[in-house]
């Protein structure tokens, strides 16, 4: 039997690829939505299949390097926006309309319960004050949005995984099956 060169062949990977980037662009669009625990295993699930049944069908194309690149700029990205989430200082407002902030401190560093306090322009709130807001109130809502941070970072770490494994797939060679 003759073996043929396949330059003008489709490709094997094409619909794990195409399927694997619709999977991981609507994760990141669910991610920015904060939907529960499932969707994580769902996503942690089904992207280890396709990376893993990508990674036995790929070949090395002229294009590797190019895709290769790509990949790893993207991988780079993510774990800076990861760096970012986990050590950016949050700051929430208290009310829908008005200046009155609260700095909740970061994911790494958040400020103690007991040392959070309204400001006004960033200069502290006078004690006296009408419209008061409970400390309880204050921490809640920290801990809502640092928690938040912290599973948008979770989440990106998913992310950079699995496209530092396809950069890694597009920069090695597929192994060749020993003929006999």
């Amino acid at each position: 039997m003759v073996l043929r060169n396949r330059q003008g062949a489709r490709s094997r990977t094409t619909w794990p690829t195409t399927v694997f980037w619709i999977l991981t662009f609507l994760f990141v669009y669910a991610l920015l939505g904060l939907f529960g625990w499932w969707l994580w295993l769902a996503y942690l699930g089904a992207g280890s299949a396709l990376t893993c049944l990508w990674w036995t069908q790929r070949r090395h194309s002229r294009y590797a390097i190019v895709f290769g690149s790509t990949c790893t700029a993207s991988a780079v990205v993510a774990l800076a926006m990861i760096g970012w989430a986990l050590c950016a200082t949050v700051s929430i407002p208290v009310d829908s309309v008005g200046p009155r902030t609260v700095v909740c401190g970061s994911v790494l560093s958040p400020v103690p319960a007991d040392e959070l306090t309204v400001t006004i322009g960033g200069v502290d709130e006078p004690g006296a004050q009408s419209r008061s807001i409970p400390q309880d109130g204050l921490e809640r809502r920290c801990s809502n949005r640092l928690d938040d941070r912290s599973s948008r970072a979770a989440g990106l770490t998913l992310i950079a995984l699995f496209v530092a494994v396809r950069a890694a797939g597009h920069f090695v060679s597929p192994r060749k099956l020993p003929t006999a």
